[in-house]
């Protein structure tokens, strides 16, 4: 090969090596920046569970504890089920002023008495005590054998069956003292001592032997 055919050879090499690095540098760069905006503006869509979990806790959000639905759907405390009588110290003052008698109205103080708070039935209890007539007095006593009332009203019944004939004092104080649940189980069974003279300790048999016995010696 001639000196010229080598020089137009290695001339060739170069232009070929030259319009190739032409080509790669007009090649446009990929940018990492534009594909992180492209990622950051679009994210990718959640997938369906996850939007109908984000769709439930925003149209059912879970209620606050101390708020509880009442029965009409509404919120707020539910009623107690006594106090239910509107005003009801007006309302003994208006029984006891009435012209009716007595028993009548022991009465009408009978019927309210279960529907009134704590210190309405025992207030009750004092005028009742007063009302009731010792033909009468099963009524109350039903009261006084109530285990669930409050000791102040009980302290009034218990007081007022000491002032009853011994016919009605003795079986309603048995009647306390035989119910371990009752308030003034221990102090029935402190007067039926006293009034007896013995102590049978939880043997109601012999109790009410006892109480007929003692009885029938102790008429009223």
């Amino acid at each position: 090969m001639s000196k010229l055919s080598q020089v137009l050879v290695t001339v060739g090499a170069i232009s070929i090596v030259v319009g190739v690095a032409i080509v790669l540098s007009r090649r446009p760069a990929k940018d990492p920046e534009s594909d992180q905006q492209v990622s950051d503006s679009e994210p990718t869509p959640a997938t369906a569970a996850e939007t109908n979990q984000s769709s439930f806790f925003t149209k059912h959000p879970r209620q606050s504890p101390s708020q509880s639905p009442t029965g009409d759907g509404s919120l707020g405390a539910s009623s107690t089920a006594t106090d239910l009588v509107p005003a009801w110290k007006d309302k003994v003052d208006e029984i006891l002023s009435s012209a009716n008698s007595n028993p009548d109205k022991a009465r009408q103080m009978l019927e309210m008495f279960p529907q009134l708070p704590a210190d309405g039935q025992e207030e009750l209890a004092r005028h009742l005590s007063n009302l009731v007539p010792d033909q009468d007095y099963g009524a109350l006593r039903t009261h006084l054998t109530n285990a669930s009332l409050p000791a102040a009203v009980l302290d009034v019944l218990l007081g007022d069956v000491l002032n009853r004939p011994n016919s009605l004092k003795l079986p309603a104080m048995l009647d306390v003292a035989r119910t371990p649940q009752h308030p003034k189980a221990g102090e029935a069974k402190d007067f039926l001592e006293l009034f007896l003279e013995e102590d049978y300790a939880s043997d109601w048999d012999k109790w009410q032997a006892k109480m007929e016995e003692w009885l029938k010696a102790n008429p009223d």
